[in-house]
């Protein structure tokens, strides 16, 4: 079973507007990720400028403020990845960052996530503007 076919995933993609993109912009990001520095399970930031935020336990206001400051914040969608192997999720990042917790639910370990623009229907990945969610909170790279 993919993640996408989960059932809380399935409840929450009927409930919003999104696209469940091919596994070619999946392995676009994780080819991106895999340029990078790595510690046994995840992206090595000690390396990476970044900053990380907590997620509150209900988002709100100040959350979305601080994650709109990132570089992967000014985009209005956010590709959710599982892995390079399956479908992402692309949807408004707004919605992603406020459900980030419950995307991610049943998806052990470090997981990425990028920025996306859409315009007139075609799709740019921003692999560099990307995040990563794990049970402590999200850290995003961001510009030195």
């Amino acid at each position: 079973m993919t993640y996408t076919e989960h059932q809380h995933i399935k409840e929450w993609l009927a409930q919003h507007e999104h696209e469940i993109l091919s596994t070619e912009y999946s392995k676009t990001l994780e080819s991106f990720l895999d340029s990078l520095p790595w510690d046994p399970s995840r992206v090595q930031w000690d390396d990476i400028p970044h900053i990380s935020i907590q997620v509150p336990e209900v988002p709100g206001d100040d959350f979305l403020r601080e994650c709109r400051n990132t570089p992967m914040g000014v985009h209005e969608f956010t590709m959710i990845m599982y892995n390079g192997s399956e479908s992402a999720i692309l949807c408004r990042s707004e919605e992603a960052l406020m459900d980030i917790d419950l995307l991610y639910f049943r998806a052990p370990g470090p997981r990425y996530f990028c920025g996306v623009d859409k315009i007139d229907g075609k799709i740019t990945l921003h692999a560099q503007d990307f995040g990563e969610y794990d049970i402590s909170g999200l850290t995003f790279r961001i510009e030195e």
